[in-house]
């Protein structure tokens, strides 16, 4: 992300959390209103996601919650909303006297409560995208619609386009599945050429989005560029983006 606002003259300060709110509310594009946005979000997308853990099962050095800029932080709200909440309520009832611990929590049985509302945050956050998926796939079914974008990401084989009207982010290929790929794709500057035609990271394009229904049980959202017009194609596989596995990281943020 910051070589690629680099080569838009944009300089994303990543240094610490404090650093790099200052230098995304620089980021701005007089022309369009939708750009501070949209860097915030992919910014947010390459910070790893906050989880829960037991104190006792983890170094300090990973205490810190760098969207925050918190060296030590946990959270808790109404406990009536999170578990997590519930527990570190009874946690603190039970530091300053008012009652005792209802139950063991020693650093077993917390990192093991950790881990299961890591789970269930995580089930819960693919039932939310599939009921997303879901509804998006009724309302656009029978339609055909043409919306503008911002190209979030760009692979070899096609390049990832979010749609602000609708909310909805989906693949857009170059080329059919295992066939020949008109467009080269330069990895230094995230782009994909092909003649007189450069889809960058930012670019905004027009797509069309309709449901694509060939297969019975698997409709599937169907975005196709139309401005830029790029080369038309057949695509009868099951076309996927080429990403890189993304590495597990460390617990960071939450306690």
């Amino acid at each position: 992300l910051k070589s690629i606002l680099k080569q838009k003259g944009y300089t994303l300060d990543t240094d610490d959390s404090g650093q790099l709110t200052q230098s995304l509310a620089r980021i701005q594009d007089p022309k369009n209103p939708f750009f501070n946005k949209l860097v915030r979000m992919l910014a947010t997308r390459c910070m790893s996601q906050a989880v829960y853990f037991s104190t006792g099962g983890h170094a300090p050095e990973f205490f810190h919650h760098y969207g925050l800029a918190a060296a030590i932080y946990t959270h808790f709200t109404s406990p009536i909303r999170r578990y997590a909440d519930v527990i570190v309520h009874r946690q603190l009832a039970a530091c300053i006297g008012v009652e005792a611990l209802s139950q063991n929590l020693d650093n077993t049985v917390v990192s093991a409560l950790s881990e299961n509302l890591n789970f269930r945050n995580r089930a819960a956050q693919f039932a939310d995208r599939g009921s997303v998926e879901l509804h998006t796939l009724l309302y656009f079914k029978g339609k055909t619609v043409e919306e503008e974008g911002f190209i979030t990401r760009v692979r070899e084989n096609g390049f990832v386009v979010l749609i602000p009207k609708y909310g909805i982010e989906g693949p857009v290929f170059v080329c059919p599945s295992g066939g020949p790929n008109p467009f080269t794709f330069d990895e230094e500057t995230h782009s994909l050429r092909y003649s007189d035609i450069t889809l960058q990271v930012f670019d905004k394009i027009k797509v069309q989005i309709s449901v694509d229904e060939s297969q019975t049980h698997t409709y599937r959202l169907k975005l196709v560029c139309i401005s830029p017009a790029i080369p038309k194609f057949e695509n009868k596989g099951d076309n996927k983006l080429n990403f890189k596995k993304k590495e597990d990281s460390k617990p960071n943020g939450k306690r």
